[in-house]
């Protein structure tokens, strides 16, 4: 890139960014990894930080985060807080973890001793000092769908490490492996950008569990991307929690591609943040599949959480399925745009999403836009969405039971959010997820 092309990026928060990605050092790395990096560079010149003219955006203000300096997450202190890493444990994740703290790999909280040799769990750090990065390379920018998106190319021009899952054809993997991102703002301001792959090869299965948490007052950004790759009648079942701090900004991107006969189940549970984005598209490359993404989002005070979706039924005979809830208080705003692709070939889909939002403050904003684009003729779709508040008559019967009315409406916000919850197949972390909706909801009431 010419120093002509340089001062061209469109916003000063862009332009770090790219100086920020051409600072990252190269030692190490195979070609494509360059090329790739270098191409995501060459497209941030020629892109703006989103606004209300943006459809996908128009919802939401990014000021406040364009207007920060974050510093590269190797520029941030390397800082472990040992309460912080024990509230987040999963006891059925013992031996099958990967840790990292300020966006950096820490291998001596790491421990995948649990997980048989033929499963691969490890870093992109680890494998390019290893010299073992081409096996990732088909794994790697596995969808154009947002190849013009800021945050996406943000991404591919600085990202560093992140967790590489790879489980072999026909191997089931019981123990659920947590990969764990800590996040300490008492120091710089940073930015991390992780970038996950999960591959499940023919008939193979495996539960992953992505949890981001932090400590401190400071401010920080995680912009992640994930990339999941199933292949036929392979099944993963993905539980994502973010609870970063509420001073701290986090956007993911989500691709996940279904092979014939595959299953996804996909459960995302948003607590943290003053901002956060979480985007998935899933991608039919089969017959046969199924795909369910749901999630719950819990925003107060002036939190903002939005989520964007889009499941692309490109082939016939499929399901979908998605519920997303939130439970906004305060003076939080929460946005949600789902998309159901059919295509026309795509005969026999039955896909089902649904979106329900709890207001328990007359300051909170929901704004939300379920869609469908059908065409084809031989479907079962539906869609549709809620916006409402406590129900009087569900409160009035546990008054009259002797209930009090703030313990009442506690505990009918928390049976809101336990549909989602539920649906958690690692009995610790729902508890401990339902734990905190029931302290939160506990003290909103009072």
């Amino acid at each position: 890139m010419s120093s002509a092309d340089e001062t061209m990026a469109k916003h000063p928060f862009v332009a770090r960014f790219i100086d920020q990605g051409r600072a990252r050092s190269t030692e190490g790395l195979p070609q494509w990894w360059a090329d790739f990096r270098t191409s995501a560079l060459q497209r941030l010149v020629g892109l703006d930080v989103p606004g209300a003219k943006d459809e996908e955006w128009r919802f939401i203000r990014l000021a406040s985060l364009a207007g920060e300096e974050f510093v590269a997450e190797f520029d941030a202190d390397r800082q472990v807080n040992e309460n912080e890493l024990s509230e987040v444990t999963v006891p059925e994740s013992a031996g099958a973890r990967l840790v990292f703290s300020n966006g950096q790999f820490l291998p001596e909280l790491s421990d995948t001793s649990a997980l048989a040799d033929e499963v691969t769990v490890t870093t992109w750090s680890q494998l390019r000092e290893a010299g073992d990065l081409d096996e990732i390379h088909d794994y790697l920018d596995i969808a154009d769908f947002w190849e013009d998106d800021l945050f996406y190319n943000l991404n591919g021009a600085n990202f560093e490490d992140g967790a590489v899952i790879m489980v072999p054809r026909n191997e089931v993997v019981e123990t659920p492996i947590h990969i764990v991102y800590l996040a300490n703002g008492e120091g710089n301001d940073f930015a991390a950008h992780p970038r996950n792959i999960i591959v499940a090869g023919e008939s193979a299965q495996v539960t992953v569990i992505e949890e981001f948490a932090g400590a401190g007052e400071g401010t920080y950004f995680h912009n992640v991307v994930d990339e999941i790759s199933l292949g036929a009648n392979a099944k993963v079942r993905h539980i994502k929690v973010q609870q970063d701090q509420t001073t701290a900004y986090h956007f993911a991107r989500n691709v996940i591609t279904l092979s014939q006969d595959s299953n996804y189940e996909g459960t995302a549970v948003n607590f943290g943040g003053q901002l956060s984005r979480n985007d998935s598209y899933a991608r039919f490359d089969g017959k046969n599949i199924e795909c369910t993404l749901d999630g719950l989002a819990y925003v107060q005070g002036r939190q903002v959480t939005d989520t964007h979706t889009a499941i692309d039924h490109a082939l016939p005979d499929s399901t979908s399925y998605q519920l997303h809830k939130t439970i906004v208080d305060d003076r939080a705003h929460s946005v949600f745009n789902g998309k159901i692709f059919v295509r026309k070939d795509a005969q026999r889909i039955d896909s089902n999403q649904l979106n329900q939002n709890l207001v328990l403050s007359p300051r909170a904003r929901v704004d939300t836009k379920p869609q469908l684009e059908i065409f084809a003729d031989d479907v079962v779709c539906s869609h549709g969405a809620t916006v409402g508040q406590l129900d009087d008559e569900q409160l009035f019967y546990l008054m009259s039971r002797g209930i009090d009315a703030e313990r009442g409406q506690a505990i009918l916000t928390y049976a809101f959010a336990a549909e989602v919850l539920e649906t958690i197949g690692v009995d610790s972390l729902r508890e401990r997820l339902e734990e905190q909706v029931l302290e939160v909801t506990s003290a909103v009431a009072e």
